[in-house]
């Protein structure tokens, strides 16, 4: 999180989407301590006016390298934010490359279950 917060100094995302797509470990790959914030409020603040939504985290890397399209199914992205019209921009993206998004709800509450340790935090779910 540490390189995301040098790149917001030097980048104005005002009123732009920015999905999140990180997940909280420190250098050592341990899970940060961030004192009952979910990681996406913490990305939020360094992006002040950006309409945030936290996607692409989930699935570990080789599952993304995979075809989303599985059997009749697609492979499922979880997605979450605070602003309906970021949410569904969003979810049209990962609708397009073959996915099928579910929404969480807000950054303070879905995206905890999205960020490491969170319930869906790589689980390789399809949609049938």
């Amino acid at each position: 999180m540490a390189k995301v917060k040098e790149l917001a100094k030097s980048t104005d995302l005002q009123g732009k989407i920015v999905i999140d797509p990180t997940n909280h470990f420190t250098p050592d790959h341990q899970v940060e301590d961030l004192g009952g914030l979910a990681s996406s409020e913490v990305i939020q603040g360094y992006f002040p006016g950006a309409r945030l939504v936290k996607a692409f985290n989930t699935l570990v890397n080789k599952d993304l390298a995979e075809d989303p399209v599985v059997g009749k199914g697609h492979r499922v992205l979880f997605i979450s934010g605070d602003g309906r019209e970021a949410k569904a921009k969003v979810s049209e993206i990962i609708s397009a490359i073959g996915y099928t998004p579910i929404d969480l709800g807000s950054l303070a509450v879905g995206s905890k279950y999205q960020q490491a340790k969170g319930v869906f935090s790589a689980v390789n779910l399809i949609k049938l």
